[in-house]
């Protein structure tokens, strides 16, 4: 029996229905936005505290739902391999360092599908197939995983420039990460890139907020960001209050000018 780990519902489902055997286990969180610490015992609170500000739920639905969550992944053990299922976007790719942080200092049988598509849309066989290709985690992508967990993670943004670069253990982290930083204020406006996407489809005339989230969704590849999340954008409520400007030119952080 294995277990697999994907990052939502939709994909879970498929997987369920492709191996009913099999215990599958969704990571939903949507670590792009609000605090992020290494130690996942220590985050989970915080997480549920966070969204539950946000209106999704109430702390105590929230936080039972990460404890289980939690509990299920200090299960590992109990099956023969555990198998992570993640995409290429942003929303993905900090989820599989997270989790890649957790398992490095964990001994497990662990592999990975690393998805240069979207997963839920898939069919059964095509599932099937990029099962058949996963490949054991190496000691290179759990050391990479964890260390760019832990720059995420850091009160200081550079921390995150190193990453950037081209990787060929987790090749679709550096373009996530890419457009991690740019949604920090930019050095020359003090608007985020999505600030500014918002901005620019609104001066198109764009008012709907179901209209404006699919012209932003045309123009992120890949997309990383849900609807709900989108509407917190248009809202202000996600904006990161940070000393910190990314400067795009150059891609890198530095503090704002006094």
């Amino acid at each position: 029996m294995l277990l697999h780990i994907t990052n939502g519902d939709c994909a879970g489902e498929m997987l369920k229905q492709l191996w009913p055997a099999h215990a599958v286990l969704p990571w939903r969180d949507v670590l792009h936005d609000g605090p992020l610490l290494p130690s996942l015992e220590e985050l989970s609170p915080r997480r549920a505290a966070f969204l539950a500000g946000l209106g999704w739920a109430t702390p105590e639905a929230l936080l039972e739902e990460f404890q289980q969550r939690d509990a299920m992944l200090a299960r590992y053990g109990e099956f023969e391999e555990t198998v992570l299922w993640f995409e290429h976007d942003l929303y993905d790719q900090l989820q599989l360092v997270q989790l890649l942080h957790w398992f490095a200092e964990r001994p497990a049988r662990l592999s990975l599908v690393q998805a240069e598509t979207y997963l839920g849309p898939l069919q059964q066989e095509e599932l099937a197939t990029f099962f058949a290709q996963r490949q054991a985690v190496s000691a290179a992508q759990l050391e990479l995983g964890s260390r760019a967990w832990l720059a995420l993670c850091s009160a200081d943004p550079r921390a995150l420039e190193p990453f950037l670069e081209p990787r060929t253990e987790l090749p679709f982290l550096p373009a996530a990460l890419r457009r991690y930083c740019e949604d920090y204020p930019w050095l020359d406006d003090g608007l985020t890139r999505t600030e500014r996407t918002i901005a620019a489809l609104r001066a198109r005339g764009l008012s709907d907020r179901g209209e404006l989230f699919r012209a932003f969704s045309k123009q992120e590849d890949p997309l990383w960001m849900g609807d709900e999340t989108f509407y917190l954008h248009l809202e202000g409520r996600l904006r990161r209050e940070t000393p910190w400007r990314w400067d795009v030119t150059r891609r890198r952080f530095v503090l704002r000018p006094s």
